[in-house]
């Protein structure tokens, strides 16, 4: 089950917020910092500054760090949940015996993920528990936009694609993350980007030092998964795309 918060950062309660960071620190001077944080509204297009009674400022460094202990409602109501992460292995075993579900969190920010061994209805019900769980925070579970969709269908998960396959040759299932198409197009469309930007008439080395962190960074993001054949596929790109410059620039210096 894919998850997907409304607004996410624009309507954290900052009632709900601030008890949960009560129970974390002590330190009065910090909590008041926080609060004032808060409380001390953001300024629009228009230039003009509007109070906040909800949500955290999004673009400061506060902001990641307060959404995280907002949304820890959730890991800790995961947890402590029977077939959560803290469920014994043979205790796991029993419950799929007895045809109960398992599961694990997967979160990062407010894009998180719900892993279950179970049924549709298993799903189902917990798409609805997260739910109430969640409006204890004053945040919203998008129903449309949160997915509840079987490993051998696919999901797309920050950026992987994440899905069961026959392995070639066997008759066994494996589930596989690779990039996700819409993460080759976006490294693509970053690579055509640069190779406009950079003018011709300048040394090939410049191209190619404003090329070198955009694919060597997204490279090392997918290296862990099943990403040869894309990363083969990105390379014949790349070298396309240069060489098209090139072209360009030995063109006009004739």
């Amino acid at each position: 089950m894919e998850g997907d918060i409304k607004a996410c950062f624009d309507e954290i309660s900052h009632v709900s917020l601030m008890d949960r960071v009560r129970a974390r620190v002590g330190d009065k001077r910090v909590l008041a910092l926080v609060k004032a944080f808060l409380k001390s509204g953001i300024f629009g297009e228009d230039r003009l500054l509007r109070a906040t009674t909800a949500g955290t400022p999004q673009g400061s460094i506060l902001s990641p760090l307060l959404s995280n202990v907002a949304l820890s409602v959730l890991d800790e109501h995961i947890a402590r949940s029977p077939g959560g992460p803290a469920t014994s292995q043979a205790e796991k075993t029993k419950r799929l015996r007895h045809s109960l579900p398992n599961f694990k969190l997967v979160c990062y920010a407010d894009d998180w993920c719900l892993v279950i061994k179970g049924t549709r209805s298993d799903a189902e019900a917990w798409r609805e528990e997260i739910s109430n769980v969640l409006s204890t925070m004053g945040l919203r579970l998008s129903t449309e936009k949160t997915l509840i969709t079987h490993i051998d269908e696919g999901i797309d998960f920050l950026g992987w694609r994440i899905q069961r396959h026959r392995k070639k040759g066997t008759s066994r299932h494996y589930v596989y993350s690779y990039p996700a198409k819409k993460s080759l197009k976006a490294v693509m469309a970053k690579v055509k980007t640069v190779c406009r930007e950079v003018e011709v008439n300048q040394p090939i080395d410049v191209l190619l030092r404003r090329l070198n962190p955009v694919v060597r960074g997204w490279c090392a993001y997918f290296r862990p998964g099943v990403s040869s054949v894309t990363f083969a596929y990105l390379s014949h790109y790349v070298f396309t795309t240069v060489w098209r410059w090139i072209r360009r620039k030995h063109r006009r210096s004739t």
